[in-house]
C-alpha cells in the first residue's frame, strides 16, 4: 500500500477541508477574544478576511500541501490593503512583494505527492543569508521613514526577517520555523501597537504554530531521509 512521502496523512481534498474549519474556528475566537477585550468595537471585513486565509494558509504550509501557495497569494493581498490603510508601510510593501513571489514556492515545491523533502540549512549560507536580511531592514526603515510609515523599526525587521523565512519556506528549510518565529514576536508587538488587536493575536497562535511546524517538518525530515531517492531529482520514493 502506498503511501504519502513525508507522513501518513489523508487526501489533499481533506487536508484543505481541515485548514478551512480551522480558519473559520480560529477567525472567530479572535474576534470573541478581541471584542470581549475591547481591542475591537467594530468588524473590519477586509481584516476577518485577511486573518481567515492566512490561518488556512498556514495550516495547509504546516501539513506541507502546496495549496497553501495559492490561499496564501490571497491572503498576502487582502494584507497590503489593510496595512495600506494603517500606515504600516513596510508590511505593506511586503505583502505586495510576496503576492507574486509566491509563485516562486509554488514552483520549488512540486507537486505533493513529489513534493520537495525537508532538509537543513548549509552552515556556510547562513552568514550570507544573516547579510542579505540585514541589508533588506536597513534599505526598508530607511524608506519607511522617508514615506512616514508607522513603527518604521519593527515593520522593517517584520519585512527583512518575513522575506528571509518565507525563502527557506518556499526551499523547505527546516530552519525556516525559527525565523517566523521572530517575525511573530516583532509582528505581535507592531500591530497591537498600531491599532490592529486582532492581527497581532493571530500572531500569537502563528507563534505556537511554529513550534508545532517545526516539529512535524522535523518528524517529516525523519521519515524522507530513511528512504532511497531518484538519482535524477533526489526526490525520495514512496514507500
Amino acid at each position: 500500500m502506498k503511501k504519502l512521502l513525508t507522513t501518513s496523512r489523508v487526501s489533499n481534498t481533506r487536508d484543505i477541508a481541515e485548514s478551512v474549519f480551522i480558519g473559520v474556528i480560529l477567525t472567530t475566537l479572535s474576534y470573541v477574544v478581541g471584542l470581549n477585550a475591547g481591542w475591537v468595537s467594530s468588524l473590519n471585513l477586509l481584516e476577518i478576511f485577511a486573518v481567515f486565509t492566512s490561518y488556512s494558509s498556514t495550516y495547509l504550509c504546516v501539513k506541507e500541501r502546496r495549496a497553501n501557495y495559492p490561499i496564501g497569494a490571497i491572503s498576502t493581498a487582502a494584507y497590503m490593503l489593510l496595512f495600506l490603510q494603517n500606515g504600516l508601510l513596510a508590511s505593506a510593501i511586503l505583502n505586495a512583494y510576496l503576492t507574486p513571489t509566491l509563485i516562486y514556492g509554488w514552483i520549488r515545491w512540486r507537486k505533493d505527492k513529489q513534493t520537495r523533502p525537508v532538509t537543513h540549512v548549509q552552515l556556510q549560507w547562513i552568514p550570507v543569508y544573516l547579510a542579505v536580511a540585514g541589508v533588506g531592514y536597513a534599505g526598508a526603515a530607511l524608506i519607511s521613514q522617508q514615506f512616514g510609515g508607522t513603527m518604521a523599526w519593527t515593520d522593517s525587521m517584520i519585512l527583512a526577517a518575513t522575506i528571509l523565512a518565507q525563502f527557506l519556506l518556499d526551499n523547505k528549510k527546516l530552519e525556516n520555523w525559527v525565523v517566523w518565529a521572530v517575525v511573530n514576536v516583532f509582528a505581535i508587538y507592531t500591530y497591537a501597537t498600531t491599532g490592529l488587536p486582532l492581527v497581532a493575536f493571530q500572531y500569537v497562535f502563528f507563534l505556537l504554530n511554529t513550534v508545532y511546524g517545526f516539529m512535524m517538518w522535523q518528524r517529516s525530515k525523519k521519515i524522507t531521509d530513511t528512504l532511497p531517492t531518484h538519482a535524477d531529482t533526489g526526490v525520495p520514493m514512496e514507500a
